[in-house]
């Protein structure tokens, strides 16, 4: 791990054009009422800030509520009321960033009864569309394994969680096609029932065909983007010669006509078996594949490579470096490479979580914040 990650932040200074993109900015955070926080004001004004603390007292809490006002909803809870604080009819996290010199605010707003989620964008209730992508911001978390080891559902999120950041008509599409099947799914039902007709389908499928057309669009582009020199990224992180390659599987050939053919299929199941939401990826090293036959330290190696093709995407994309939120990455460094990953990680704003001092003492620039049951001490 030490030396995967200090090789993978190396190689991002490598690249001249890193150094001119104007960086993202988080100048403070307030959460209120937002899992175990009650009232919190977080000034973040340090290139390097640092959360250490033992297990369980707030520092993952404190990245979740940075990464819903990138996604608009938390990475971790299912529901987004879930990150209420237990006994609080409701909750905000809001946040004040610098783009290119300018200042904006962001809000996300939670109530418990009637259940409400709102954003607001400069001071002003505004869409999810318009919200999401003002606040840009790469995650990486030891759970993050997931997206070589788990289930289809992992790399689909890891898809959508990138390109709605950086793609409004990524967001509409995803939004349209999500309604959409909703619908097919609800008169498959009713037609199992005897309640509707095969043929009310079409229309629902030809509207599915139209913004899944659109999400493929977007999707390949970003998986073209990340098997450019695959193999040359890997062994720039693990130092070993083998092949790293992606193998996708859309399923978008023939896409209504698959549909109709399997109609007899979903009718049985209620489901809709074809369509975006059903993609998936595979990474395969030395024509084997990753999940099943490589190792911790390659599959870990695979997953850097992922979160360094988000880095790149996005500066892209956007021309701008987003933010690099850290989970508790640093516990097998040694003292020498904390301080050059410290020098390293200067190329972005940083937060980071840790539970041991020594993990961060010799980074430079670092504001080094204690939390402990839900409060901080600086």
């Amino acid at each position: 791990m030490e030396r995967t990650l200090f090789r993978q932040i190396k190689s991002l200074t490598r690249h001249t054009k890193l150094a001119t993109l104007p960086p993202m900015k988080l100048k403070w955070l307030k959460l209120q009422h937002f899992r175990n926080y009650d009232d919190l004001e977080l000034q973040l004004d340090a290139p390097l800030t640092a959360l250490v603390g033992l297990n369980a007292q707030g520092k993952t809490n404190l990245l979740e509520s940075i990464a819903f006002l990138t996604l608009g909803k938390s990475f971790r809870a299912g529901k987004a009321l879930e990150t209420l604080k237990w006994d609080r009819p409701h909750g905000r996290i809001r946040a004040c960033i610098e783009r290119k010199g300018k200042e904006m605010q962001l809000e996300v707003f939670l109530q418990r009864s009637p259940e409400i989620k709102k954003v607001k964008k400069q001071s002003k209730w505004t869409t999810p569309k318009n919200f999401l992508g003002s606040l840009r911001a790469v995650l990486f978390t030891p759970d993050h394994l997931g997206l070589i080891t788990g289930n289809p559902q992992a790399r689909r999120q890891y898809l959508d969680r990138l390109l709605v950041q950086v793609d409004k008509d990524y967001i509409e599409a995803l939004t349209n096609y999500q309604r959409i099947l909703n619908h097919r799914n609800a008169l498959l039902k009713r037609i199992q029932l005897g309640r509707a007709q095969e043929w009310e389908l079409d229309l629902w499928d030809a509207r599915l065909g139209e913004e899944a057309l659109k999400i493929w669009k977007k999707r390949e582009v970003f998986l073209d983007f990340l098997k450019h020199d695959l193999e040359k990224k890997y062994i720039s992180i693990a130092g070993k010669g083998k092949q790293l390659t992606l193998q996708t599987h859309l399923n978008k050939d023939r896409f209504e006509e698959r549909l109709i053919a399997h109609r007899s299929n979903d009718v049985q199941t209620g489901t809709t078996s074809l369509g975006p939401h059903r993609d998936d990826f595979t990474l395969f090293l030395d024509d084997k594949e990753l999940s099943e036959s490589g190792s911790r330290g390659e599959q870990r190696s695979a997953v850097l490579v992922l979160k360094i093709a988000e880095l790149k995407y996005i500066e892209e994309q956007t021309g701008e470096k987003p933010l690099l939120l850290l989970d508790d990455v640093f516990s097998e460094l040694d003292e020498k490479r904390q301080k050059k990953l410290g020098e390293l990680l200067g190329h972005y704003q940083c937060i980071l979580t840790t539970t041991s001092l020594d993990h961060v003492k010799g980074l430079k620039q670092a504001k080094v914040y204690w939390v402990k049951e839900g409060a901080l001490q600086g």
